[in-house]
């Protein structure tokens, strides 16, 4: 809901009271001074504004301005979701300005009774607001050419904070706008549309936050591990992330058996970010070995692929517990049908024996979860698909199922090759999903491994 003040305040162009930014952002204000910047490059936060978007909307600007920003040498140390109310645009406005040199505020620049962005803006930074007529006259044009009647309404996007600088929407009818403060810190207010935000910020905003930021260029890298965990990945890689050079900056992240090293590095020259990401991989590599599987965009199942184009080779997979996981998650890969014939699902024990040819006795003896019927998944599924290579899985999803001789997780995962027919014992933690997806990790990895 609007502040109720809103439209009084554009009307007359005042500027709210601010109330409640706290001491240290007003010392900051008063003073001129910068927030203290740890860790290389100036800081960023970004506040999207929007009711909506608290109410379960994707947010993709943040992601977006993230990736530009650290490009550019300038960390996004923070980031906040507000509703429209004038009350919280102050408040998030005024606290990033106190921790940050550079705040970027998105949405809220339109011309209906909720867009107070302006006003909150206003209140934050003790401002006041001033009406732009040849801005007005502009909007007026815009709408003329395609035919429109411009709404009265559409006055609020000719209120520019003083002092600001109009940035122009050719995309849409909200100007932006770019206010310089004391301290060499930035406020800058972008629409919310994400095609009228993203170019706006692309042409008008970033090249002059690069040249304030004297010309860091940023280079990023992200390491994928398989098979080993988050705090074993740190252990090994110890001396590398407590002591980085100057200009790195190291965070780990993991997820179901796969762990990410993202790896930032800043410099005045791109040739010195690119020499020092390349002394870092080699560490990397060297600390991690085979668990580093790929980089940046590679996933287990791109990898497998390039390394199966790489030798021309096929491969078939037979499954059981993950349900065709596996083949869903291959095929995601664009051209795998360069190297992956199908999968079987042969979820009941009849359909093992009659497509796969695994033996009656051999389920009968040692049951559909066991090493056994694994190997005889995989060659059966690589002699009937005339196939080069093949992986099988089956095992106990959960969430019944499951034994003391052989609980839920457990899965046996087979990898065969012309040299012969590797099975591997693995127990899984998680939900039935999570145990279905680390299943198939599992046998991308070994496939992986043995294709090295």
């Amino acid at each position: 809901m609007a502040h109720p003040r809103a439209s009084a305040l554009f009307a007359e162009g005042r500027t709210p009271r601010s109330e409640g930014h706290g001491p240290r952002a007003s010392a900051l204000f008063a003073e001129g001074r910068t927030p203290r910047s740890e860790g290389h490059g100036p800081r960023a936060e970004v506040i999207c504004v929007g009711t909506e978007l608290l109410s379960g909307k994707t947010n993709t600007h943040v992601p977006h301005l993230s990736r530009l920003l650290r490009e550019a040498g300038i960390r996004l140390t923070g980031e906040r979701t507000v509703p429209d109310e004038l009350a919280a645009i102050r408040d998030a406005v005024s606290g990033a300005l106190s921790r940050a040199r550079f705040v970027i505020v998105c949405g809220g620049l339109g011309p209906t009774f909720d867009d107070i962005t302006r006003a909150g803006a206003a209140a934050a930074v003790g401002r006041a607001l001033r009406y732009r007529p040849d801005i007005f006259a502009r909007i007026l044009r815009r709408f003329r050419r395609h035919a429109m009647k411009v709404p009265a309404s559409n006055r609020r996007q000719a209120w520019l904070l003083e002092g600001a600088r109009e940035l122009d929407n050719r995309r849409g009818s909200a100007p932006g706008q770019l206010l310089e403060l004391p301290g060499g810190r930035m406020l800058v207010l972008l629409p919310g549309p994400f095609a009228e935000m993203a170019p706006m910020f692309a042409e008008a905003v970033l090249p002059r936050l690069g040249r304030l930021c004297g010309g860091l260029r940023t280079r990023k890298r992200v390491f994928r591990f398989y098979g080993i965990a988050e705090s074993a990945a740190d252990e090994r890689l110890g001396r590398l992330l407590r002591r980085p050079a100057p200009g790195v900056e190291f965070t780990i992240l993991a997820c179901l058996g796969l762990v990410d090293l993202h790896v930032s590095v800043a410099a005045r020259r791109a040739a010195g970010a690119e020499g020092e990401l390349a002394r870092i991989e080699r560490r990397v590599r060297a600390a991690l070995g085979r668990r580093c599987f790929g980089t940046d965009g590679d996933s287990l199942e791109s990898v497998a692929g390039d390394r199966l184009r790489a030798r021309g080779w096929t491969l078939a997979a037979a499954e059981s517990c993950t349900g065709g996981l596996l083949g869903e998650r291959l095929t995601r890969v664009p051209g795998s049908s360069d190297y992956f014939l199908g999968s079987v699902v042969a979820y009941h024990d009849g359909l093992k024996e009659s497509l796969l040819g695994v033996r009656r006795e051999t389920l009968r003896r040692w049951g559909a979860v066991s090493a056994p019927v694994v190997r005889e998944l995989a060659e059966g599924v690589r002699a009937r698909a005339d196939a080069d290579c093949s992986v099988a899985l089956t095992g106990i999803a959960g969430p019944d199922g499951g034994t003391r001789a052989k609980p839920v997780g457990l899965v046996f995962i087979a990898v065969s090759l012309p040299g012969g027919t590797t099975v591997l014992r693995r127990l899984f933690a998680g939900n039935r999903s999570q145990i279905r997806e680390r299943a198939a990790s599992a046998a991308l990895f070994e496939l992986i491994s043995r294709l090295s």
